[in-house]
């Protein structure tokens, strides 16, 4: 029986130090792929930033910004601040240069909907929720209270608009009954031009909030091309601004693929780990503050991300893909600004 018994305890024993020595592994090889801060960027990142309170100052962005004809917003989904961002942002272009044209993560059907509340005398919620739950059956992590709110506000904004100037969202996601093998990206892209050839939309310009990889503006390293790199590749001047979270709340709904919390928000998502690690992000942590949203520009003249791929290399632990950018290559190629939000709280289940 004793022999058993130390059987059993130097069993135990070795399990426990397994599994130590695995987290161990884990969290020194999370630092070092983080990188401490670096000097050179630190000082360029501390003249090319700007804290965002309420609305964007149009100064801080350069006149290559505004030349471009599309710009695009890429988010990792599940984190609330990003709808308050997507929705300044939209109202900031609409101001500054007239944007009007929403292109959006969704199928035409679902488009037309939102356009229907969108241009209906009276507010239609029911209308609304309708369509909050149908983008739920592509992107279950944006489908939210959060989302309702913001398209609500939108609606508000819309009334005080001239008709030459009110939203329109254009949905160029593929629509659930294509058995088409073209893949997605490519499809919202041909979606795109024959949108904009149909509607004589050429000289018009577009805005739109993506899931994170649709918004690279070059194919990462034995990836396919994104929405955004097709852009780019037609000759489509395009602007990427993409969202890391730290300290930040992720909203994970109930599914079968995986066990969720019971209040459905997890906090293991964010740049700085533990199931996702983007290297350089420490630079931008050292220059904002905890419960702030600061957008960072990358390519002002002489930035050391023409010459790195800081920012654009992501491990993912357990979810998702690495991203890892094609050699000779670098930040600037992908995407030009970030926004770094600090103490988002969870997107929430509609009410």
């Amino acid at each position: 029986m004793k022999k058993f018994l130390k059987v059993i305890k130097y069993t135990f024993i070795s399990l426990l130090s397994m599994v130590f020595a695995f987290f161990l592994y884990f969290f020194i090889s999370n630092r070092l792929f983080l990188e401490s801060e670096k000097e050179d960027n630190i000082a360029y990142l501390k003249n090319n930033n700007a804290r965002i309170d309420e609305t964007l100052d149009e100064s801080f962005f350069n006149a290559d910004f505004y030349q471009s004809k599309v710009f695009l917003l890429g988010e990792v989904h599940g984190f609330a601040d990003n709808q308050k961002l997507d929705k300044e942002l939209l109202f900031f272009l609409n101001r500054k240069l007239g944007v009007k044209y929403y292109i959006a993560e969704m199928d035409s059907g679902t488009a037309k909907k939102l356009n229907e509340f969108l241009n209906s005398s009276q507010k239609e919620k029911a209308k609304l929720k309708e369509v909050v739950l149908a983008i739920g059956n592509r992107i279950p992590q944006q489908s939210s209270q959060e989302l309702f709110d913001k398209w609500n506000d939108i609606y508000d904004y819309n009334k005080t608009l001239n008709d030459s100037l009110k939203i329109t969202v254009i949905g160029l996601d593929k629509n659930f009954d294509d058995e088409s093998s073209l893949p997605r990206d490519s499809a919202m892209f041909i979606n795109f031009e024959q949108i904009v050839k149909q509607k004589k939309l050429e000289n018009e310009k577009f805005y739109g909030l993506f899931g994170y990889f649709h918004t690279l503006q070059t194919k990462i390293e034995n990836g396919k091309e994104t929405f955004a790199s097709n852009l780019k590749k037609a000759g489509i001047k395009t602007s990427s601004l993409v969202s890391y979270t730290l300290d930040s709340d992720m909203y994970l709904p109930k599914n079968p693929q995986f066990p969720t919390p019971e209040d459905e928000k997890v906090d293991w998502y964010n740049a700085d780990g533990p199931l996702q690690v983007v290297k350089g992000i420490n630079d931008l942590k050292a220059l904002s503050k905890p419960n702030t949203l600061t957008l960072f520009k990358l390519n002002s003249p002489n930035s050391p991300y023409y010459k790195s791929q800081n920012l654009i290399q992501v491990k993912s632990r357990v979810f998702g893909e690495n991203m890892v950018p094609v050699n000779g290559t670098n930040t600037c190629d992908y995407f030009q600004y970030v926004f770094l939000l600090r103490n988002s709280k969870a997107l929430t289940k509609l009410k």
